[in-house]
């Protein structure tokens, strides 16, 4: 390998085909990406970093959401079936709340506002796609 790539990840990257930017080989780094509004170094995602995130989300969701209903329906709680329809609820819940987060998250560059807009839009997601419904307190009739 070159001594032209100090970084081996970047030049890694680069021998793999991975590596595409306006920049000569010869550079060791590459230039900026022009993202949002031309603004450089501001890096925008793809749509599909956006579902890897939505399954990422979705998979840590159904693991939470199964351990915790396995545990009610050993307590004799909820049903098996209720505890599957559950999980499988709250995988999709927390995989579009974490594919929204990674977006809104995307959209600043200061990394405290990044994490503020990240936790803001996760718990609003979930709290809205986790609404049940409550029946009304029946009177007397």
């Amino acid at each position: 390998m070159s001594s032209q790539y100090q970084d081996p990840m970047l030049a890694g990257q680069y021998l793999a085909g991975q590596y595409q930017d306006a920049a000569a080989p010869n550079d060791a780094y590459p230039v900026a990406a022009a993202g949002v509004h031309g603004q450089p170094g501001h890096r925008t995602a793809s749509t599909s970093s956006y579902l890897e995130l939505g399954k990422l989300g979705a998979t840590v969701g159904l693991c939470g959401a199964a351990a915790a209903n396995l545990h009610r329906a050993q307590n004799k709680q909820i049903s098996g079936t209720e505890a599957v329809l559950d999980s499988l609820r709250t995988s999709v819940a927390a995989g579009l709340a974490t594919a929204a987060a990674g977006y809104m998250a995307n959209q600043f560059r200061s990394p405290t506002t990044s994490l503020a807009a990240t936790l803001i839009a996760g718990t609003a997601i979930m709290y809205f796609l986790n609404t049940e419904t409550r029946s009304r307190p029946q009177g007397d009739d």
